[in-house]
């Protein structure tokens, strides 16, 4: 990773490769990547992406010949971005399916010369890498879409070397009075809609929906006013359990009676991740050095857009601290 704000980012190369990414993906690649990668399609966002990158890792000292975990890696482009600036090994760790299976096909047409990542699909609470056996575990933007935290942070601890690193980024949401409502207000939206844009997140189809369709392809035989009922009972639930508590009842259990209500975290009953876990910082900080970890925790102004504002961060954090903060940063060492 370059050491400077002054030194490139990164080479034409590279930034060659993810124009050519975005504007023309490879066969295969779910549509979903170019909305969700949209901004680095031109100069500016491909730039603030790059120095909020680069204003992360310096916390750890960049990724220079370390192994490195992506956590929650979406479509791989920061997986990529980590073997570009001098990763020994990038394992690119994602749950969800269309995602992982697109970030190969895009690294094998347009990273191939970054022979260093290694996209695997797999629940981050049960990473599949060696214990002891890597340098960094990095969560950007991720982590409030975990659906056991706690697992993940078991995880990290079992496969961080001693002097290892735990980097997470994400949204202040818990103590920001704004954030919050707003993260509220998502939760709703893909539980029951509308459909429609809505902040970063495009609603094409509600969790309750999703719950309809699934119960319907799994048994079809059940009329529709069934399927309504079952998908209103099963809130929260994945496919598997949806599936399991509907033959339960019609074996003769209880109905299912996971009601969703307003402010209930909501989650997508076909990835089985949850959408915008809250997170008051300081208490994640403390679940984390309880895990032989030492901890700094920070809350984040901005920075990514220029540098008065990457300055004045010092100054924000001593008088607000995260009561106004728009996201948080936690860089914890392995004892």
């Amino acid at each position: 990773m370059p050491d400077s704000e002054s030194a490139p980012l990164i080479s034409a190369h590279f930034r060659d490769a993810v124009r050519r990414s975005l504007a023309s993906p490879p066969a295969g690649v779910d549509a979903w990547f170019a909305s969700y990668c949209g901004e680095l399609a031109d100069d500016d966002g491909l730039r603030r992406y790059l120095r909020a990158m680069q204003q992360l890792l310096a916390l750890i000292g960049g990724v220079e010949r370390r192994d490195v975990i992506d956590a929650g890696a979406g479509f791989g482009m920061g997986a990529s971005l980590l073997a570009h600036w001098g990763a020994r090994r990038v394992y690119a760790i994602e749950l969800h399916g269309r995602m992982i299976e697109s970030c190969g096909r895009i690294l094998a047409r347009d990273f191939a010369h970054l022979r260093t990542v290694c996209p695997i699909r797999a629940d981050v609470g049960a990473l599949p890498i060696a214990d002891g056996s890597v340098d960094v575990v990095l969560a950007v933007e991720a982590i409030s879409h975990f659906f056991d935290v706690d697992a993940f942070l078991d995880a990290c601890a079992r496969v961080l070397r001693p002097g290892g690193w735990l980097l997470i980024s994400d949204a202040n949401n818990a103590r920001n009075r704004r954030i919050r409502a707003y993260t509220r207000d998502v939760w709703q939206r893909w539980e029951q809609g509308p459909h429609g844009r809505f902040g970063d997140h495009d609603v094409h189809e509600t969790f309750r929906e999703a719950r309809q369709r699934l119960i319907r392809g799994r048994f079809p035989d059940l009329p529709e006013d069934a399927v309504r009922a079952y998908a209103d009972g099963t809130a929260g639930l994945d496919a598997a359990q949806i599936a399991a508590a509907v033959l339960a009842h019609r074996a003769g259990g209880p109905a299912p009676a996971a009601f969703y209500r307003r402010g209930d975290l909501a989650r997508d009953p076909r990835s089985g991740i949850v959408v915008e876990r809250l997170f008051d910082p300081p208490q994640l900080g403390r679940r984390i050095e309880r895990r032989g970890f030492s901890v700094r925790v920070l809350p984040h102004f901005g920075g990514a857009r220029n540098d008065l504002l990457l300055a004045a961060n010092n100054v924000l954090r001593r008088m607000s601290g995260f009561r106004y903060a728009r996201a948080f940063r936690i860089a914890a060492r392995k004892r």
